[in-house]
């Protein structure tokens, strides 16, 4: 598969004059979507790491247009149709890291990892999947909050879908991390 290389990622990051608050922020969700990737395959699932790496480090790439007055909502697709002729694969997994997209499901575990990632991660923290909504809900109310209420438990479930393979806890994911660093 074709795929940029990590250094790649970073210098597309900074051709976008991706703040470092934002190269904190999917820093972070790489370490823990890589981690999450390497602890998945040792429990016997396929993945391709490099590919979770790459929608990790890529999944904002459009971010900063978007809060300088793109519409809101948009840097997802933005970014998948940036990344869709020269990596098509990588672009899908950009783009299913927006928060809706769990309404529609996933067809492969880089899709799962990296919007799981992303659900875990506020600003450049791990927090848990219960403080990342609460700060949706002040941050960005929602417009349907039956909706929100369905993406919320949708990522419990995916979650739970996770961690049922592992042999920890999702609370207990920074400790692990930083156990291994």
């Amino acid at each position: 598969m074709n795929l940029p290389s990590r250094q790649e990622c970073l210098d597309m990051l900074k051709k976008e004059h991706t703040p470092d608050n934002i190269i904190r922020h999917v820093l972070l969700i790489e370490k823990i979507s890589v981690f999450l990737g390497e602890k998945l395959i040792e429990k016997g699932e396929e993945i391709d790491v490099d590919l979770v790496s790459r929608g990790a480090l890529l999944h904002d790439l459009k971010k900063w247009d978007e809060i300088k007055g793109g519409k809101k909502g948009s840097h997802g697709i933005d970014a998948h149709d940036a990344l869709k002729k020269k990596y098509p694969k990588l672009a899908i997994v950009v783009k299913k890291h927006m928060l809706n997209e769990i309404l529609d499901g996933f067809d492969s575990w880089e899709e799962k990892i990296v919007h799981y990632a992303d659900r875990r991660v506020n600003h450049d923290y791990m927090v848990t999947i219960d403080e990342r909504f609460e700060y949706f809900r002040t941050r960005y109310p929602a417009k349907d909050e039956s909706q929100r209420k369905k993406i919320y438990g949708l990522s419990k479930d995916l979650e739970k879908e996770i961690f049922e393979r592992l042999d920890f806890e999702a609370e207990e994911l920074a400790t692990k991390i930083n156990d291994e660093n």
